[in-house]
């Protein structure tokens, strides 16, 4: 290796989509003072709030064998009553894959090295992969900052192979492609580690579930052995074993270890190679995929599983400037594709396309005919419901002399799968025949999940047994899990993960990852439905905590701010609320006008851009309400305490303040960081109380509620004059138990005046931001747009609505609150309540976008009737809001805007 340069070319040759060999060149520069690899060592540091969290420090160079060795953490071997020493040199499949094992809190694997060319492989290929990763070389634990320090649990270290002079693969061992190139490198990670720690006692592993690069790792260390004196007993500079026969050596050597559940499952086989059944056809060549799509033959999008049915889906295509819905039915047709994949599919011909009015009953499992009636009545976007989306076509029929149109609903099929996109995990429970289940289902459910497991439950002769896992998402497909504890999961949610779909096996395979308890509690559900959803429920970790103010903090005027302290502030929120974003005040002026306030938590001032319980924020993206708990945005001092606008304490805000004439026109306006003190957290009860009650100007609450309604009454009526919408969106409260927090009633949500009161000056405080901040950064606000409602969408409520004699109007937004205002039936006053629910599900969500990404033509909020819109009035559950409040400060000039927004 000396020989080598420390600059050196490196090429590879790659064929172009249009089928001409393009020839990649790139420069390398070498190093030979890399060492054995690095470190990034964690250090338990002692913080405020009696926090203590892990940092990670810089990285740290391991500059020869004896530093090694000094790092390696040794793992007890019971059977032999001795501690052995092992290091495992890690593939990319291995860190796609088999992450769950490497990550195991009981660090069987305790010393992992990781090279560059896996790293970056795992980068390309998986972004999720390579983050966690990455928090995986940070676990290493160093010594406390108070110097006594623990014993490290697991060393993880990262080597940079691609740099590594002594890694190198000579031109003569240069391969055909990157893949095979940078398995040889791999080879070459673990060939250098075994020649560096030869007679130290320390056993070096290449982990690689490729049976190729097993054969070819034995291969090269013969060779590096050939002329070296050598007899049957030389041993192997490194073994090269599967993910699986490594754990079964690693639980042979300690029988407290349990991680063959965790191991990646890549075949259904249970041992010796035999001819298999092949159940689906195999996939083209991405090289092949690509070309077809090019060239026409072939259409590419992603699978969208109809919802309750896991062999049933559709790919939206192209074809000209439409978007065209293609029917993909049955699971031979699907080929196993799932949810979200990104595949390419072949059109069938046209004489088995569907029929406009015909149902795909054909090939799909009886259970999803209860979905299908479920569907009907919910608002679950369908086919026909997305924007621009067509699922019928026109198709010629007959010969060119009677030659007619028919509509018809194109079908096809997966014949190959360009990116998979199978999640972290999937939650659900397995099924068995031999034991009751907690599970309610129906009949039909019950009886197609008997036949399934029937057919696919194996036992094997090293004790584990293949399950039948179904996912709590009907749209997933039965995954066969191979498990050692298959009595324990019975009757639990579980959490496991999609390894692969082999063409010899009739599902996907998977592994367990985590049990979350009992089928049926209440508690356990509630993690399945936050799961689900991608609701983080997690405790706020340590570093976040760590950027709360410390204990004696005290809320004191500041310079800059305006002191609003001598305003009679006061709020209006539901009983019981902890979290107060806003709050609101209405004095009269000299000149005989009002100044009104709208005053929201300056959340800002605590979650400064870019710090950790910032980027926390960011991932949660809003707070999560419950039946019986709250799931918070950010941490509990902030969410109910220093940031709740409170009564009867200081708090810091972001004020709205308008000069406005008794008959609500606008004279002035202006925003301002400000101290608040309230005089009152009214309830809705309390604030409609003041309303009703007569006029006594000595109240000073009563007074400031009854002008701030009156000016809201005003604002109502000019925003339905405008085409505002007011569609009913009934809510339901719920009773609890006060001891055990069960529901014990369910009752219809009471809205009062007050509820409108503040809901009309909350929108009216948000258009005002929204031309403030749009003034100022006409390419980078933050916006909310609604758009107007694709006719199809409505097309069902229209025809119902006619038969009873209404005709509805969806021409703009103003047309179709006339058309509703006018469905009114005399002896049926909950028809108008139903037509407007109806048209609140018919209606396209509305978005939060950069106001550079749209025409201002796009910007409109249809429901609204609102030109510009946004969201600043809740920044303590919506991190949109807390975007809107760093723009607002940023155009008064009060604050930089982050780099993160601009």
């Amino acid at each position: 290796m000396s020989s080598l340069s420390l600059w050196s070319p490196r090429s590879h040759y790659r064929q172009t989509r249009k089928g001409k060999i393009l020839q990649s060149t790139s420069e390398l520069y070498l190093r030979d003072d890399l060492g054995m690899g690095y470190t990034i060592p964690s250090q338990t540091s002692a913080k405020r709030n009696n926090v203590s969290i892990q940092i990670s420090g810089s990285a740290q160079k391991i500059n020869d064998v004896q530093d090694l060795i000094s790092l390696l953490v040794p793992t007890y071997c019971s059977s032999s009553r001795e501690e052995k020493i092992r290091l495992v040199v890690v593939d990319t499949n291995v860190l796609l894959h088999n992450l769950d094992v490497l990550e195991h809190p009981s660090c069987a694997i305790s010393n992992i090295v990781i090279p560059q060319t896996a790293l970056l492989e795992c980068r390309h290929r998986s972004f999720s992969a390579y983050n966690r990763t990455m928090d995986l070389l940070r676990s290493s634990v160093a010594k406390d900052s108070d110097g006594t320090g623990s014993s490290n649990k697991r060393c993880v270290i990262f080597f940079p192979d691609c740099h590594h002079i002594a890694t190198q693969l000579p031109p003569s061992q240069e391969k055909k492609t990157v893949n095979d190139d940078n398995d040889a490198r791999i080879r070459q990670v673990a060939m250098f580690f075994g020649e560096s720690l030869v007679g130290s006692g320390v056993e070096v592993t290449l982990l690689t579930d490729d049976k190729n690069c097993r054969a070819l790792a034995l291969k090269d260390q013969r060779l590096s052995q050939e002329n070296e004196e050598e007899d049957e007993t030389t041993k192997l500079l490194f073994m090269s074993n599967t993910v699986r026969e490594h754990i079964s050596i690693l639980e042979k050597e300690n029988g407290d270890l349990s991680l063959s559940d965790f191991v990646a499952q890549f075949s259904s086989a249970s041992g010796e190679e035999v001819e298999r059944m092949q159940y689906y056809p195999a996939h083209l060549p991405l090289q092949e995929l690509s070309l077809g799509v090019k060239s026409g033959k072939f259409y590419q999008g992603y699978v969208r599983a109809v919802t309750g049915q896991y062999d049933k889906c559709y790919v939206t295509v192209k074809q000209g400037e439409e978007r065209v819905a293609v029917n993909i039915i049955g699971l031979s047709d699907m080929n196993r594709s799932v949810d979200g994949d990104l595949v390419a599919i072949e059109l069938h011909p046209v004489s088995q396309w569907l029929g406009a009015n015909e149902k795909e009953e054909e090939n799909t499992h009886k259970s999803s005919k209860n979905a299908d009636i479920i569907l009907a009545d919910t608002a679950d976007r369908q086919i026909s419901d997305e924007s621009n989306v067509v699922d019928v076509v026109e198709v010629p029929t007959g010969d060119s002399e009677s030659e007619s149109i028919s509509m018809l609903k194109p079908t096809g099929k997966v014949i190959g799968i360009i990116r998979r996109n199978f999640k972290t995990s999937y939650c659900g429970s397995i099924f068995s025949i031999d034991k009751s289940s907690q599970i309610d289902l129906t009949a039909g459910q019950s009886h197609e999940r008997e036949e399934i497991t029937r057919s696919n439950e194996v036992e094997h002769p090293d004790g584990s047994t293949t399950c039948v896992f179904f996912a709590v998402d009907a749209r997933i497909p039965p995954v066969l899990v191979r498990t050692t504890q298959r009595e324990r999961l019975l009757n639990k949610r579980i959490l496991i993960a999609i390894d692969s779909w082999s063409s010899d096996s009739p599902y996907p395979l998977g592994h367990y990852v985590k049990t979350l308890g009992d089928t049926g509690m209440k508690d356990v559900e509630t993690e399945v439905l936050l799961h689900e959803h991608n609701i983080p429920c997690d405790p706020f970790p340590a570093k976040v905590l760590a950027c709360l103010p410390p204990d004696d903090y005290k809320i004191e005027l500041e310079p800059g701010r305006l002191d609003l302290r001598h305003i009679p502030v006061l709020s209006i929120d539901p009983p019981g609320c902890q979290d107060i974003d806003d709050a609101l005040h209405c004095i009269s002026l000299p000149n005989g006008n009002y100044q009104v306030g709208v005053h929201i938590a300056d959340v800002t001032h605590y979650v400064q851009a870019g710090t950790a319980i910032d980027l926390e924020a960011a991932n949660r993206s809003t707070s999560t309400y419950l039946v019986n708990k709250r799931l918070d945005m950010l941490p509990k001092l902030l969410t109910t305490d220093l940031c709740s606008l409170k009564g009867n304490v200081d708090r810091f805000a972001f004020s709205v303040l308008w000069e406005v004439t008794p008959q609500m026109d606008i004279i002035d306006v202006q925003f301002q960081k400000s101290i608040i003190h309230s005089i009152g957290a009214l309830t809705y009860q309390e604030a409609q109380a003041y309303i009703d009650q007569p006029d006594d100007d000595d109240d000073i609450r009563a007074s400031a509620v009854k002008r701030l309604n009156s000016l809201a009454r005003i604002l109502k009526k000019r925003r339905i004059e405008a085409g505002a919408l007011s569609l009913a969106s009934p809510a339901v409260q719920f009773v609890l138990d006060s001891e055990s927090l069960n529901p014990t009633d369910v009752q219809n949500y009471t809205l009062y005046e007050a509820n409108a009161l503040v809901e009309e000056f909350m929108l009216f405080a948000n258009v005002t931001v929204a031309k403030k901040i749009l003034r100022h950064y006409p390419t980078l606000s933050i916006l909310r747009r609604h758009p107007a409602p694709n006719r199809s969408m409505f097309d069902s409520l229209i025809s119902k609505a006619k038969c009873k004699g209404f005709s509805i109007n969806i021409e703009d937004s103003k047309h179709l609150a006339d058309s509703l205002d006018a469905a009114v039936v005399e002896n049926d006053p909950y028809f108008n309540t139903l037509l407007r629910i109806l048209s609140t599900r018919c209606m396209s969500p509305a978005q939060y976008f950069c106001s550079g990404e749209y025409k201002p033509t796009d910007w409109h909020h249809y429901g609204l009737a609102a030109p510009v819109y946004t969201h600043f009035t809740s920044p303590i559950r919506r991190y949109a809001d807390v975007c809107v409040h760093r723009l607002l400060a940023a155009a008064i000039g009060v604050e930089p805007l982050p780099s993160l927004l601009s």
